[in-house]
């Protein structure tokens, strides 16, 4: 997969009922939300420190959780995903760390640069052979959109972080101005 800069999100628990639907669940210590995807190739540390700096000025908040989602698409869908409702500040943090990132020269190879959509992924599409509303109405219908909707997630810092696999290391992290 590659380096991203994002948001570990650690007060969140997906109910178990999630396992009854034909998706593989994100694995807790993973779940997140992408700010901004960069590539193969990391920032390096002198650009990670100017991340910092920047972000380090920007007041912790908090986000809320909306409805369920399939992305990238209904109708290709890969993952099952939790719309972020509010995110204003989340968008300035991704303004703010592109921005920097190309003042840098750092190549960024976010396919979906113009189209940012906050989500948290909490699952990954298992079966290409059931319709993909199917699993929305199944997961709605099993109370777990019930128990994610409207819940507040506090942000106080953003993660560069290495993602290999199944597997997320953050390699720094820039808290916010708490």
């Amino acid at each position: 997969m590659g380096y991203f800069y994002g948001v570990f999100i650690k007060e969140l628990s997906i109910p178990p009922q999630i396992k009854a639907l034909p998706v593989i669940p994100i694995e807790p210590n993973n779940m997140h939300i992408t700010i901004t995807y960069i590539g193969d190739r990391g920032p390096g540390q002198e650009v990670d420190r100017r991340v910092g700096a920047s972000i380090g000025s920007i007041p912790c908040f908090k986000i809320r959780l909306g409805q369920l989602t399939l992305l990238p698409s209904d109708a290709k869908p890969r993952v099952l995903a939790i719309k972020i409702i509010n995110d204003e500040l989340l968008t300035r943090l991704r303004s703010i760390i592109i921005s920097i990132l190309r003042d840098s020269g750092i190549p960024i190879s976010d396919r979906f640069l113009g189209d940012f959509k906050p989500h948290i992924t909490i699952a990954y599409i298992k079966s290409k052979r059931m319709y993909p509303q199917d699993i929305i109405d199944s997961a709605r219908e099993i109370g777990i959109e019930k128990e994610i909707l409207n819940k507040s997630i506090p942000i106080n810092a953003v993660s560069l972080i290495l993602a290999r696999e199944n597997n997320y290391r953050e390699l720094s992290r820039h808290k916010l101005q708490c």
